[in-house]
């Protein structure tokens, strides 16, 4: 016989040892009144804990029938085990909220991470928002109610020289709501090239976003190959929206063709069918300008004549999660009008941190933006920054491991330039006589967490996507993580 934690497991049990088993288990009540579980239950949280300690229960005597547990003593064993495994789950449940993390991977836009970190003026500003009453939709001037995104608009206005503009909770918000209004059910179709349907993260995929908003969905093109007349064959079968995707997360090469956004803007011109640009990463900083190549930013798109623009907030533009709707002030003005706007809206705290991040660009205060700074980062400073960074770990894991640099890649990441990777450091850490998934594993224990990349042998790190305070921690954690391994072989 065997514990293996919270069971004594035996090789097997009849039919008498079963019944002496299931009646040394405890009853929900009693457990409830364990001194422990009573001080952490107030009038919220009892059905809750009832619950689990039912489950608790629950899962002993399924353990007990199945023949593979047996209680060795008495009902206070069962008991005390019992409480000792709910509390634990109990305390889990109170034990919220996210957990911070070093990104060392090299991956500004890193979704799983949260994508855009934010500077410290939209931090406070949303801090401030958040600990206090604001005038979201109050003018003080007259005292009357006004819309809460009169300052975001006319930023957007300003940047972009759009007509108007809308803010929702996320791009394919963004998509949904156009689409529902220039194209929804009764009002018309929307035509989309077979090239660009597009599956974004966590497996949602365009084509069934569409499917919920528009009232028909016309394909238009293959899946390599689209032209100029297969949109004009969907404006002559119904079509009262072109939409274009730009493909931000991948890129289809080979025998391939699509229609230049400036030809699609000319036909819904005229032929009286907006045209919308799904841009996805919504980059309002020229990066074309730093070297980096492969999508377009929001300016020249929206000076090209297209009629409406959608994009993430909280990608490249560098702010908090929201979708951007960009364009003429009539089709603007429908979308604020349909009733889903109600539903998709934003709150204040995802409007002050946008609004400081929007401010920033009318400053210039382009260094003040985290993930633009990341993106923008020189290739000497940061090998200089790796350098002594490995000679500081050299020096803390001593022979536990061998520290090297060498060249690498990063990458923008959240859908964004997927053939136009960027140049970096990286430090690499190979443990001497471990593996390193090990260390991975012991980095994401750490509080701090750290997320790394592994390849091959090593871990590697890249101090692109650390901010300057978090090099210093992070040193400490990874020379920790080192010593911890070496320590239990």
């Amino acid at each position: 016989m065997v514990e293996t934690g919270r069971f004594m497991v035996a090789g097997g049990m009849g039919g008498m040892d079963i019944h002496q088993s299931l009646k040394k288990l405890p009853s929900v009540e009693r457990v409830l009144e364990d001194e422990r579980i009573r001080d952490r239950t107030n009038r919220l949280s009892r059905p809750g804990i009832t619950r689990i300690v039912r489950d608790r229960i629950d899962a002993w005597r399924e353990g007990i029938r199945g023949g593979s547990v047996e209680l060795t003593s008495g009902p206070d064993e069962a008991l005390e085990r019992i409480a000792d495994e709910a509390l634990a789950e109990i305390d889990s449940v109170g034990d919220t909220g996210l957990r911070t993390v070093i990104n060392a991977t090299g991956v500004v836009l890193h979704t799983n991470l949260g994508r855009a970190r934010l500077g410290p003026r939209s931090v406070e500003a949303i801090s401030a928002a958040a600990a206090r009453c604001t005038d979201l939709e109050l003018d003080l001037t007259d005292g009357k109610r006004t819309s809460r995104l009169r300052r975001v608009t006319r930023l957007l206005r300003l940047l972009t020289g759009a007509e108007d503009a809308l803010v929702v909770n996320n791009n394919a918000a963004a998509v949904l709501l156009a689409v529902d209004t220039l194209a929804g059910s009764g009002r018309g179709a929307v035509a989309v090239s077979r090239g660009e349907l597009v599956e974004i993260g966590g497996s949602f995929r365009l084509p069934e976003i569409l499917a919920a908003a528009a009232g028909r969905v016309i394909e238009v093109g293959t899946t390599n190959r689209t032209h100029l007349r297969d949109y004009e064959r969907a404006i002559d079968d119904g079509a009262t929206l072109l939409l274009k995707v730009h493909t931000s997360n991948y890129r289809v090469v080979g025998y391939t063709s699509d229609v230049p956004l400036g030809d699609l803007v000319s036909l819904g011109a005229k032929r009286g069918v907006p045209v919308m640009y799904d841009q996805g990463s919504g980059i309002l900083f020229p990066l074309e300008e730093e070297g980096i190549e492969g999508e377009e930013s929001i300016v020249p798109i929206i000076e090209r004549g297209i009629d409406l623009l959608s994009c993430s907030a909280d990608k490249v533009l560098g702010g908090p999660q929201g979708g951007l709707l960009l364009g003429r002030r009539d089709l603007v003005e429908r979308m604020r009008a349909n009733h889903l706007s109600r539903a998709l809206r934003v709150g204040k705290l995802t409007l002050a941190g946008l609004e400081q991040v929007l401010a920033q660009y009318w400053r210039g205060e382009f260094d003040g933006l985290p993930s633009l700074g990341m993106i923008r980062l020189g290739a000497a400073g940061l090998r200089r920054r790796c350098e002594e960074f490995a000679v500081e770990l050299t020096a803390s894991a001593g022979e536990d491991a061998r520290i090297d640099v060498e060249e690498g890649e990063s990458s923008i990441g959240g859908g964004s330039f997927p053939s136009n990777p960027l140049p970096t450091t990286l430090v690499r850490v190979t443990l001497l006589g471990g593996g390193p998934e090990r260390l991975a594993q012991e980095l994401r224990r750490c509080d701090p967490a750290v997320l790394v990349r592994v390849k091959g042998d090593a871990v590697y790190i890249d101090l692109r996507t650390v901010a300057g305070e978090e090099q210093s921690l992070l040193l400490e954690r990874v020379a920790e993580g080192i010593g911890s391994i070496r320590g239990r072989e």
